[in-house]
């Protein structure tokens, strides 16, 4: 499933929560499931998808997601029909508990099978066609460039021949690594995220030389 289809479900599943919780009982959904474990779904779903969708921020998203149960709890005193109890609102706070910690364990699982991965990396010169490859001053050679999608990282240069990561941040900062496995290099680009695969895997676990 696309990053964009899963963001646009947790914020619609948002969206019918507010709805479903602060509009008149008789427009609640109907089915064979206790109420509680109905609530409590609910919000275990919603909260997974926000953390499917934002990885890179889901203790705030949990925490949010916690606490938030409990405001959604208290629009319904804005409904005449419906009435806040406490009750309600730890068992809300318990599923969306739940489906974060569903969702950040996925995460995790994904991130070591992608790590896990063998395999022959591919140029950027075959993925972007007509862009060539910036010539780097380490003599680095054959050099690829992974494309990477992050807020941090602008690009990662590996250097088959001798295992040599070369890292550029957006801030114009750039380090290299050395004995770098390739598929360290190439899970750290499809990383959910690269930010943090760096700060994890291989900033702790590869000698820093000079850039």
């Amino acid at each position: 499933m696309k990053k964009r289809t899963i963001q646009f479900a947790a914020w619609a599943a948002l969206v019918a929560i507010v709805f479903v919780t602060i509009s008149p009982i008789e427009w609640r959904p109907r089915d064979i499931l206790p109420v509680d474990i109905d609530r409590a779904l609910a919000f275990a779903a919603m909260t997974a998808l926000f953390v499917a969708a934002y990885p890179r921020h889901w203790f705030a998203l949990s925490v949010l997601a916690v606490m938030g149960a409990g405001g959604i709890e208290l629009l319904q005193q804005l409904s005449p029909t419906r009435h806040a109890r406490l009750d309600d609102a730890t068992v809300k706070a318990a599923g969306a508990l739940a489906g974060a910690l569903f969702a950040q364990a996925a995460n995790i699982i994904r991130e070591r099978k992608i790590s896990s991965r063998r395999g022959p990396l591919k140029s950027s010169r075959q993925s972007r066609p007509g862009r060539h490859l910036p010539a780097l001053s380490d003599g680095i050679n054959p050099v690829t460039r992974l494309a990477v999608d992050s807020r941090l990282i602008e690009s990662i240069y590996f250097g088959q021949a001798d295992g040599r990561l070369r890292i550029r941040f957006r801030n114009g900062e750039q380090r290299l690594f050395e004995g770098v496995p390739e598929e360290e290099a190439l899970a750290m680009a499809v990383a959910p995220s690269p930010g943090r695969y760096y700060a994890d895997r291989i900033k702790p676990n590869f000698k820093r030389i000079a850039a």
